[in-house]
């Protein structure tokens, strides 16, 4: 009979998704699987992804139902032919929070969800299905929760093995270490911003290795997760004026990947955020012609206003572009050679075309309150949120989000009161 420690070290070489299947195999394997330590020794030995490695994009749709946010994640292969020809695909799972909940960021193998009302932020492990409510943020300022837009990010620092949420509002950054891998103190810490910073609506963050990056128009604040200080750099010659362009981004091979939607067309923008040596350059790869139809009214021509989110697709080696209800793709090859900082930038003449677009369904009128959208970065992990409940437990004793949860208390010990009362009686 093979000793459980052998199978530990099998099953900890193992990717993600091939671990997880393996718990169907024996009940000695499920049991090696579920065990806590292993998957925190899992996750810390496939934390940082090798080279090359490409993360998944997951599709999550968000509706209202009884009351409660239901998110339900799919992954994000749309444009691989045996997605679009096969049958019905099962979600990778379905996550419900309060009403009013979106998910913010992805990061490695956790969902990050946040509420615009300010409430507690929850981080989600779809692969175990376990979820953690974290502690409430410091309150705004009254004239800054509604000024201007704000933004929550999980990140994590491969050096010291800490995950810490961000949040971006304005002039300052608060965040919070869930991990104290690098023997940061508990509890939320704000950092001061000498100039504004003006997040994109509706724009997750990117998280590249260990920074993660706050898109805008115009410049790009990159933030160390380990060291939590920040840098702005400076935006690429787009050829138009920021305020008429749309913005998002992913990670490519390591590097920051910015999309910028002009009138005319779909650029590509690399940068090596991990790279601290100055002012980075930033690096042309791809400019595609957009095929999305303008609306005219009178002379005046108007941008059609339609959400936008991008991503590189490992499985068909292509680059994958939606808005609104059109998917486009552009195959690109499997080699990094056009991402490398050596390789020569596109010429800004130079404009290619959509290998493919492919019509999604409209939402039906039946689901009004159902959104959807895709994100990029995920890389499955088996680490549980859980594991730092203890933490947030201590760090949450005077959190006043539970002003329920104490109403209850309070009632259950009157109930419990008068039913002593009527006892002695």
């Amino acid at each position: 009979m093979v000793p459980v420690e052998l199978w530990w070290e099998v099953l900890i070489r193992a990717p993600t998704k091939d671990v997880a299947r393996s718990s169907c195999v024996s009940k000695q394997w499920r049991d090696i699987v579920t065990n806590p330590s292993f998957r925190k020794l899992h996750h810390d030995r496939h934390a940082a992804p090798p080279k090359g490695d490409v993360p998944y994009a997951l599709l999550v749709s968000t509706d209202s139902v009884d009351g409660e946010s239901v998110s339900t994640v799919f992954p994000a292969a749309l444009v691989s032919p045996a997605v679009m020809t096969g049958g019905f695909h099962a979600p990778i799972c379905r996550v419900s929070n309060a009403y009013g909940y979106h998910l913010a960021n992805v990061c490695n193998g956790f969902l990050c969800f946040a509420s615009w009302s300010g409430g507690k932020v929850v981080v989600c492990n779809p692969v175990t299905g376990e979820k953690l409510a974290l502690p409430r943020t410091p309150p705004l300022e009254p004239d800054l929760v509604f000024a201007s837009p704000f933004t929550f990010a999980l990140g994590f620092s491969p050096t010291t093995g800490a995950y810490k949420l961000f949040r971006f509002a304005d002039h300052r950054i608060d965040s919070y270490a869930l991990a104290a891998g690098d023997g940061a103190c508990s509890g939320w810490r704000q950092h001061p911003l000498s100039h504004p910073c003006r997040v994109a609506e509706n724009t997750p963050t990117v998280v590249v290795g260990g920074k993660i990056c706050v898109l805008t128009p115009g410049p790009v604040m990159v933030v160390d997760v380990a060291s939590e200080e920040h840098r702005t750099y400076n935006p690429a010659d787009y050829g138009c004026p920021w305020a008429q362009v749309a913005v998002s981004g992913f990670e490519l091979h390591g590097r920051l990947c910015l999309v910028i939607r002009t009138h005319t067309d779909i650029q590509f923008w690399a940068m090596p955020v991990e790279e601290d040596n100055g002012d980075q350059p930033w690096q042309l790869l791809y400019k595609i012609k957009d095929d999305t139809s303008d609306v005219r009214i009178g002379n005046r021509v108007f941008r059609r206003q339609a959400s936008m989110s991008a991503w590189f697709d490992g499985e068909t080696h292509a680059l994958c572009y939606k808005e609104g209800y059109d998917l486009y793709s552009r195959f690109i090859g499997t080699t990094t050679t056009t991402t490398s900082p050596a390789a020569p930038s596109l010429s800004q003449t130079e404009v290619l075309s959509w290998d493919c677009k492919i019509p999604l369904p409209v939402t039906p009128q039946s689901l009004p309150s159902c959104k959807w959208d895709i994100y990029a970065g995920y890389r499955p992990s088996l680490l549980s949120p859980l594991t730092f409940a203890s933490q947030q437990i201590n760090d949450d004793d005077d959190d006043e989000d539970d002003e329920s949860t104490s109403f209850v208390h309070n009632l259950l010990c009157a109930l419990r009161h008068q039913k002593s009362l009527k006892r002695a009686s």
